[in-house]
């Protein structure tokens, strides 16, 4: 860090206190009577967001130009005064890392004279306290909302001394009791209006718990001064002296009645649904809570058992009569924890009495004491014995299905809908000499995937797992001999009748022979484009030395054979060039010679180009753009993409005679777009056209000729250059191809 300019004589002696200023939390500076910084400590430093080389010896207003309206004035105010300014929480705009912010800080500017009277110094404490300020505006603002939540909703108010039981509250608590709001009610007159059956078993109670733990809490009835019965719900909190002793209660308190009157019904209209339940395939009963003891018994609950309603009666051990041993734990568990909880639930097998057997479900929901009532749990018996046989046949026909996946030599493997895998089959475990649960780990199934596909892999299968589409991927699994062999792995999801993915399954199939052949034919490819090339421009250098020669001959055969020539020759170096991109498009080396051009003259100039040599069609070009659109990629590459889609509109309207092209701009895109009306394509066939070596076939499916690796090439060229290509068709109505490439940024 720099060194400060040294300090002026009143500090020379001070070294001490230069020590302490440098090292203070606050921000503090010193500046001469021409506004240059001459000393700054870190913390001015850090506030500022600058170093001292942007600050030291520089000018305040050079440093902090944006500050200058606002602390110009104050500066010199300070100066002619001869006085301390202090301005707490001042809000100032500051440039800090090239963002204007706005700050809030506590300043103190302090004129320093020397012993002639003669100004030297401005001495500037700073403090930031932005924090600080948003904290109180946003208490302020919960207070506001406070106030007006509690008058809009006729929140009462109070707050109670606990050592004098002096009370002050809210008008609206003197209503609530039934008094004017003008008047103010004494805290035992409040006590007095209390529902008698409410003092010591709810509100005692609730202030005995509220001395222990701070929070008071409750709901009780109160008889208001006009007799009226009501209810209340009162919240607080507790404050204790420096003793530990209580001394305060601070609270809300609000008429409950109605939502208390619904309640009621609410309980009441419960047990007439158990009772319309006799009339279903549920069985009904009640228990105990305490004693476990069960009574009420519906008809079905009898006929469940394999009793006759009419003749039957059974007693509240009728469960131990018939449970299944095997299932005695599960119900002492069940009961033990609706002790606890209130909530009833478990599955048992039981025996009837003519030697058959049944499971059944038991689910019950604890009923609260109301007004005096004893609490009890309510609840519902079902017959699951076809469930239970169903799950049975589930379990059964997995069991099968995995038996089945660990025979088959091809990997298959089950996820869960949130993209985790828990099934392997055998295959798995042979061919990568890992066993089950290391599979099961968290990374476990990336382990043997080659570190070159491991990321795309992982990202891969979240997006397929979070947009629920099939996932697809050719990637290398290392084997038990950690040698790394090509599979292509699939995976499609199982999904519920509301869309939900329930289950993933996948398989991965070894296609590493077949890639070795396609590797085999890439080089055939390589070779015979090699060997085609020198022959093919053997032949067309002929042809032109031919044409040079005879091209004024009267012989018209000889001239239209060697233009004829020339034609086929052109072609057939197109199909060595494709041929040639293959290549560099699968070794990754297809090579870009990018350029700022005119895609609007790039446009015309492949559009004469064709028409020059095929009539066949009238082309229109329609310019959607009042000014010239400028690129930067290959002009070459692009015309090729183009010269790509305009012959093939050709090739594939044989039938009409129009082909309309149109230029438009859209977003930070020029977009290009190529129409024809000839055979167009289904929604399958859309899906596969950008494929290599995919033909469109006719109506008749007479297949067009060509290689079907022209729009492969096109595509791989465009997301080289960072654009787009697609297309929209309908059968035997055309095809629209459109491509689009980045605009320049200005």
């Amino acid at each position: 860090m720099e060194a400060n300019l040294p300090l002026p004589s009143i500090f020379e002696t001070e070294s001490i206190l230069q020590d302490v200023l440098q090292n203070s939390p606050f921000g503090f500076s010193l500046i001469n009577g021409n506004y240059i910084f001459d000393f700054v400590n870190d913390a001015f430093l850090e506030i500022a967001q600058k170093s001292r080389v942007e600050v030291l010896g520089n000018k305040l207003f050079e440093v902090f130009p944006e500050t200058e309206d606002q602390l110009g004035s104050v500066f010199e105010n300070v100066k002619a005064s001869k006085k301390a300014f202090k301005i707490p929480e001042y809000r100032l705009n500051l440039l800090r890392k090239g963002v204007l912010e706005e700050l809030f800080f506590s300043f103190i500017f302090h004129p320093i004279f020397n012993n002639n009277d003669e100004f030297q110094y401005f001495a500037a404490v700073i403090i930031e306290v932005t924090e600080l300020v948003h904290k109180k505006n946003k208490i302020k603002d919960a207070e506001k909302r406070l106030r007006l939540a509690t008058e809009s909703s006729q929140i009462a108010t109070w707050d109670l001394n606990l050592k004098t039981s002096e009370i002050i509250h809210s008008p609206s608590l003197s209503k609530i009791f039934g008094y004017n709001e003008e008047e103010n009610v004494t805290h035992q007159q409040l006590r007095n209006q209390l529902h008698p059956e409410d003092v010591d078993s709810i509100v005692n109670k609730a202030f005995k718990k509220a001395v222990e733990t701070g929070v008071y809490n409750y709901e009780a009835r109160v008889i208001d001064k006009n007799g009226k019965e009501k209810w209340i719900a009162t919240s607080g909190k507790v404050f204790f002296d420096v003793h530990g002793t209580p001394e305060r209660m601070l609270g809300a308190l609000q008429e409950i009645t109605k939502r208390k009157n619904n309640e009621i019904l609410l309980q009441q209209s419960h047990h007439q649904l158990n009772t319309a339940m006799d009339a279903t395939r549920l069985g009904r009963f009640d228990m105990d809570v305490e004693t476990q003891m069960k009574y009420n018994f519906s008809p079905r609950f009898l006929e469940i058992f394999g009793y006759d309603p009419e003749t039957d009666s059974i007693d509240s051990s009728v469960l131990d009569k018939h449970i299944d041993k095997s299932c005695t734990e599960v119900r002492v568990q069940a009961l033990k924890k609706a002790k606890d909880t209130g909530d009833l639930y478990y599955q048992t097998k039981i025996n009837l009495r003519d030697g058959s057997t049944k499971w059944i479900e038991f689910y019950g929901r604890l009923l609260e004491s109301f007004q005096g009532s004893k609490p009890f749990i309510s609840g519902t018996i079902r017959d699951i014995t076809e469930h239970k046989n169903y799950e049975k046949n589930i379990s059964d026909s997995e069991k099968k299905y995995r038996f089945l996946a660990d025979a088959m030599p091809q990997i298959v493997w089950i996820g869960e809908s949130d993209g985790r895998l828990t099934y392997f089959n055998q295959a798995t475990m042979d061919f990568s000499g890992k066993n089950y649960n290391e599979f099961l780990e968290a990374d476990g199934w990336l382990d043997i995937v080659h570190p070159d596909e491991k990321l795309k892999n992982a990202q891969l299968w979240m997006k397929s797992v979070t947009t629920k589409t099939p996932f697809s991927f050719e990637h290398r699994f290392r084997n038990r001999d950690n040698e790394y062999r090509w599979f292509l792995s699939r995976a499609f999801p199982q999904l519920d009748e509301f869309g939900n993915v329930k289950k993933w399954v996948g398989t991965s199939t070894d296609i590493d022979d077949m890639k070795k052949q396609d590797e085999h034919k890439n080089d055939f490819i390589k070779i015979a484009n090699h060997e085609l090339k020198t022959p093919v421009t053997t032949i067309k250098g002929y042809v032109q030395l031919l044409q040079k020669m005879r091209g004024n001959s009267d012989d018209k055969f000889l001239v239209n054979s060697l233009n004829t020539i020339e034609n086929q020759v052109n072609k057939l170096n197109l199909l060595i060039g494709d041929l040639l991109d293959i290549s560099r498009i699968e070794s990754g080396k297809l090579p870009l010679n990018k350029d700022y051009f005119s895609i609007v003259k790039l446009v015309t100039e492949t559009i004469e180009d064709i028409k020059a040599s095929d009539q066949s069609h009238q082309i229109s070009f329609e310019l959607s753009h009042s000014s010239d659109i400028e690129v930067f990629a290959d002009k070459d590459r692009v015309t090729q993409v183009l010269n790509n889609l305009l012959t093939n509109a050709i090739k594939y309207s044989p039938s009409a005679e129009d082909v309309d092209v149109e230029l438009f701009i859209e977003g930070n895109s020029a977009v290009v777009s190529v129409q024809d009306y000839g055979i167009g394509m289904d929604q399958d066939e859309l899906t596969k056209i950008f494929d290599r070596f995919y033909r469109v076939s006719g109506e008749d499916e007479i297949t067009f000729p060509g290689f079907g690796i022209g729009l492969f090439i096109v595509k791989d060229i465009m997301e080289r250059h960072k654009g787009k290509i697609w297309v929209k068709s309908s059968k035997n109505k055309g095809s629209k191809f459109y491509f689009s490439l980045p605009l320049l940024e200005n």
